[in-house]
């Protein structure tokens, strides 16, 4: 069995950066949020890093529009189980379901905690090079255990960067605002080391753009798509 589709969804300035080091930054319009929440309305799951949970305390719900039955399910990849406990996004488990993706650097006592709250805490293997979770067994993990069929990648950056890296995705939105925010202790839409050969990198399929708002939209897929 396949994984999910994988659609990543991110917000940002004209010079890629999508948070500071303290948290978020609004890029989305009233436009563009309309259009995520819809997005976030069509899909199983919604995905995201635990530093989004402990910088934003993001409630990854639908809003502004009339919200499926069930509404998506809310995912956390969070390798040392640092989601703090107050965090919105444990609240409402019995109409929304969390999962926690983990690693064995999950202290036993916090991941009781969690259970506790009826919370599934999964643990899975890390990547040796680069010590992220292993996302392609987690989007399996996903596919045969919760029968998610479509996943919305929502962030941060070292989670974007990873789907990105490893071409772990069928569809991206970008939406650029206009403004240059600066990169200085900035995250960044693709926080990676700079590449020294632009054709020994990955390359992408622009499939549509558009204006939305002041900004604009951007619709890339990966080229395997086309081979």
């Amino acid at each position: 069995m396949e994984g999910p589709e994988v659609i990543i969804n991110v917000a940002c300035s004209l010079d890629g950066v999508i948070a500071s080091n303290k948290g978020a930054l609004i890029f989305s319009t009233t436009e563009d949020w309309l259009r995520v929440h819809k997005l976030r309305n069509s899909v199983d799951a919604i995905l995201v890093g635990v530093n989004t949970i402990i910088k934003d305390d993001s409630l990854l719900t639908v809003r502004y529009v009339k919200s499926r039955d069930p509404p998506p399910m809310r995912v956390v990849l969070d390798s040392k189980c640092r989601t703090p406990l107050s965090a919105q996004v444990l609240e409402k488990q019995e109409s929304i379901k969390t999962v926690i993706f983990t690693s064995n650097k999950c202290p036993e006592e916090k991941k009781k905690k969690l259970t506790d709250l009826k919370i599934d805490v999964i643990s899975v293997d890390t990547k040796d090079e680069t010590k992220y979770l292993d996302l392609e067994q987690i989007l399996l993990i996903l596919r045969k255990d919760f029968n998610i069929k479509k996943l919305l990648v929502e962030g941060g950056s070292a989670i974007i960067t990873q789907f990105i890296k490893f071409e772990l995705f069928d569809k991206m939105y970008i939406f650029y605002a206009p403004v240059f925010a600066g990169t200085k202790n900035a995250k960044l839409l693709y926080d990676e080391i700079v590449i020294e050969d632009i054709d020994n990198t990955n390359t992408f399929n622009i499939t549509k753009m558009e204006k939305l708002d002041e900004g604009f939209l951007l619709t890339i897929k990966p080229q395997k798509d086309d081979k």
